[in-house]
């Protein structure tokens, strides 16, 4: 198969997945997560509201550059067992979101990936509302330990009782856990599942270049940071 076939299988694929995201999920009611203390948020899983697919890829662009294949392929593997995607919305606009996902080989750590608030909202206190309410959310479902990493905005994470740790090797071959974070052209070795996902499995993609496998312990200059909640 050549290159070109291959993508275009591969964008076949991904746009009948995308198409499952929508219609599996747009006859269903949402009512937001029980968890925001401000009545005028609402903290909702991605994949319970797939009408902000658009919104959450164009957020993420904003900061961190990506294809759209790329964001889609990510956003569409929202689900409830993790990896998750949780929005901050208001009324019919997405103010920020979050991705969650399970630390490899463990079932009460996790990590925060893609934190974003949209540009137009920050320095209102949202950023540690949307904090808390994934704490507060990840909480109920058992989790005791929240790892991330970050540049630049550690007196945030500080400010919201996380403190500095080393790395730990289970934080290896996240798919947003360092593209969200620098620039990078690695890619992971892993592909994760969605357990809503139905269909045929999808065609590999066109290998335009060799890539290496993601590891993001040896990038310099990132602090890992880690917050261990309350029982």
């Amino acid at each position: 198969m050549s290159k070109r076939q291959s993508l275009s299988s591969y964008m076949k694929w991904l746009e009948y997945q995308v198409a499952l995201f929508h219609n599996s999920r747009k006859t269903l009611p949402c009512r937001p997560l029980e968890i925001m203390k401000d009545s005028r948020y609402d903290l909702v899983p991605l994949h319970k509201r797939p009408d902000f697919l658009q919104q959450c890829c164009n957020l993420l662009n904003s900061e961190w550059k990506r294809s759209k294949t790329a964001r889609l392929r990510s956003l569409t593997m929202s689900c409830d067992k993790f990896p998750m995607y949780l929005l901050l919305l208001s009324k019919n606009t997405v103010l920020g979101l979050c991705k969650i996902s399970l630390v490899h080989n463990t079932i009460d750590s996790v990590v925060i990936e893609s934190f974003i608030i949209d540009h137009a909202h920050r320095y209102q206190g949202l950023g540690s509302m949307l904090l808390r309410a994934v704490e507060d959310y990840v909480h109920k479902r058992g989790i005791k330990n929240i790892f991330l990493m970050t540049k630049g905005q550690e007196d945030f994470y500080l400010k919201n009782e996380y403190i500095i740790c080393e790395p730990i090797q289970e934080l290896n071959g996240y798919s947003d856990f360092g593209s969200d974070t620098y620039s990078t052209t690695a890619t992971n070795s892993k592909i994760e599942t969605n357990e809503t996902s139905v269909g045929p499995p999808p065609p590999p993609m066109p290998d335009f270049r060799k890539s290496s496998i993601q590891i993001c312990l040896a990038i310099p200059e990132r602090t890992f940071m880690k917050k261990i909640l309350e029982s």
